[in-house]
């Protein structure tokens, strides 16, 4: 395969990996491997796709082998900070995105990952300030727009969030993050039907993503009678700040504890003992719910098999 050729290809798998396209990337970075297995940065991009399928054994040897075939390149650095991430060596993932940051300063997309690290580590703030900077640099970069718009959505300011997937969409109408953030949005808003539109026409664009499929599974959850209710209330929990969810929930025991009392104290003690049960209920039903979820997910993730050649 001639150097052009091999640039060429290396350039459309970064795009397609910008627009969500998982699959088709590596398709194209296993082509470009296949003739040319010294090439750095196709094992680095290549070690980004695995990660994204939670392919993190193989996706750690493809980060290693870039990094050995070219020791300086900020793109395997920055695999191999997207592969500790994902492993939660948050540590480790810090110091190769500073290795990446002193090979390449103004690089907007070490930004975005820097905003990710930020946000798996628990540090909200530093994230946001993370990818405004990534933002200012490349105003039109659809995937950092994306990722601007889900770590809004994630601190509860869901019309930025929204506005920031319709931009991004407006640049590529099938940016499959930008997809599965609107439909995020819907679902918060209550339009059902059209948060499951946005993640069938994301799955469309890459059946084995795992943020469209969580989207699936959460828009059954909301129409599933056993988990509407629970659905709900975290989603009016969870819009805002840790302490306003946290504000909220003490609120609520706070609540029934003074509920409690007051039945107590007017003599009715049979509506106290109700109340109790009604709020073991409640708590059970809180604790259980999550798990039935999450056990929803994997149902759907588990619908997925990669082909053998990948």
């Amino acid at each position: 395969m001639s150097d052009l050729r091999t640039l060429q290809l290396l350039g459309h798998a970064a795009r397609l990996m910008r627009g969500g396209h998982t699959d088709q990337a590596i398709d194209v970075l296993t082509r470009v491997l296949g003739e040319t297995p010294e090439l750095s940065a196709a094992h680095a991009y290549l070690a980004v796709c695995l990660v994204s399928r939670h392919r993190l054994h193989a996706a750690k040897l493809e980060a290693e082998q870039a990094l050995m075939l070219d020791p300086d390149s900020e793109l395997a650095h920055m695999a191999m900070a997207s592969v500790s991430i994902a492993l939660r060596r948050f540590r480790e993932a810090e110091a190769h995105l500073d290795a990446a940051r002193a090979l390449s300063p103004d690089d907007a997309d070490i930004l975005a990952m820097s905003a990710s690290l930020n946000q798996a580590w628990g540090r909200p703030e530093r994230a946001l300030e993370e990818i405004a900077r990534a933002h200012a640099m490349a105003p039109d970069d659809a995937g950092i727009l994306a990722q601007y718009g889900h770590i809004e959505f994630e601190r509860g300011r869901r019309e930025p969030a929204r506005a920031l997937a319709e931009r991004a969409l407006e640049i590529d109408p099938g940016h499959v993050d930008a997809l599965t953030l609107l439909g995020h949005c819907d679902l918060a808003a209550g339009r059902v039907n059209d948060a499951r539109t946005h993640a069938v026409w994301a799955l469309q664009n890459d059946p084995g993503d795992a943020g469209a499929l969580t989207l699936l599974a959460a828009v059954k959850a909301r129409q599933s009678w056993l988990l509407g209710l629970w659905w709900r209330f975290q989603t009016w929990i969870s819009a805002g700040s840790n302490r306003r969810a946290i504000a909220l929930l003490v609120g609520v025991y706070l609540l029934y504890r003074a509920a409690g009392i007051a039945l107590t104290d007017h003599g009715l003690k049979d509506g106290a003992s109700m109340l109790s049960v009604v709020w073991l209920g409640f708590c059970v039903y809180t604790w259980f719910a999550p798990s039935i979820f999450q056990k929803s997910v994997r149902r759907e993730l588990g619908t997925v098999r990669l082909r053998p050649d990948y």
